[in-house]
Parts: C-alpha cells; structure tokens; sequence
C-alpha cells in the first residue's frame, strides 16, 4: 500500500493511466461547461484585453471582471498549476541560468509562433487534438499528423542548427 501510494503522489505513472484520467477530465469539462475546453481563445481574449489597457488595440469590450468570471481563465490556470505541481511532487523542478542567448531566442520564437499558428489554426493540441479527436472529427486527426509531421521537422532542425 505504502509503495502505490508512493506512486501515485512522486510516479511515475503509467501513459495509459494518465491517458484514462485525461480522458475522464475532458468528459467532465465538456459536461460541466455544455463546451469542448479551447485554450487559445481564453488567452487571445486576455491579449485583446491586454493591447487595449496598453492602447494599441481598439476596445472591443472586455473587462476584467468578465475574464475572471469565464471558465476558461480557470481552466488554463489549472492546466498550468497542474503542470507546475506534478513536475514538483515528482521532485523534476530545476531553475537554471539561460546559458546560451541562442536557445533563448529560438524557445521565445518557437513559442510565439507555436500560439500564433495555434490560433489562426483555430485550436492547439487541446482543442483542435484532443477534442477534434474525440469528438470522432476528421480534423483532430488531420491536426494530429500535422504536429507529428511539425514535430520531425523541428527536430532535425534543432539537431542541425542549434546543437
């Protein structure tokens, strides 16, 4: 007992334990919220809200109030504190120094245009991968060959130009 407790709180877990709860998690958002979980439009909200307090977007009204009453706020904070706590409890948090202004630039690039593509995309691996896919659409596995397709690619890239 104490050893699957042990398991379960530090893993590492099986994939098909946590493909399960996964799955179960992304029926309980689609039943709860009456909507797949889309990750991009939350955010691309908090970026319009953002530009317009800057100035350099008109307001198309917004307010903070209103995105920290919708659920996706929630949902993309617990996506994020999740992430943060398993790799914590699993003892796999390491903060470094950047060492090389390089791979700095290339990760923030990579970054901006992974949520750039994401959004003129209509859908990450969230909401585009994961919810095309089980909600039997051809898109969701259409978007899944794509990101293994982006995914080769980018890697012989990294090999070839950055390591």
């Amino acid at each position: 007992m104490k050893k699957t407790l042990q398991t379960i709180i530090h893993g590492p877990w099986a994939y098909w334990i946590g493909a399960i709860i996964l799955g179960l998690l992304n029926i309980l958002v689609l039943i709860v919220r009456r909507q797949p979980w889309g990750v991009t439009w939350n955010i691309e909200i908090w970026a319009e809200w953002i530009g317009t307090n800057l100035g350099v977007l008109s307001d198309r009204g917004f307010t903070f109030e209103g995105l920290m009453a919708a659920s996706g706020t929630y949902l993309n904070l617990g996506l994020l504190l999740g992430a943060f706590w398993a790799t914590l409890v699993a003892s796999q948090v390491r903060f470094r120094p950047i060492r090389d202004k390089k791979f700095f630039f290339s990760a923030l690039i990579g970054g901006l245009l992974m949520g750039y593509g994401a959004r003129i995309a209509y859908g990450c691996n969230v909401g585009a991968l994961l919810n095309g896919i089980a909600s039997s659409s051809l898109t969701g596995w259409i978007f899944a060959f794509a990101v293994f397709l982006g995914t080769w690619l980018g890697s012989k890239l990294l090999l070839k130009y950055l390591m």
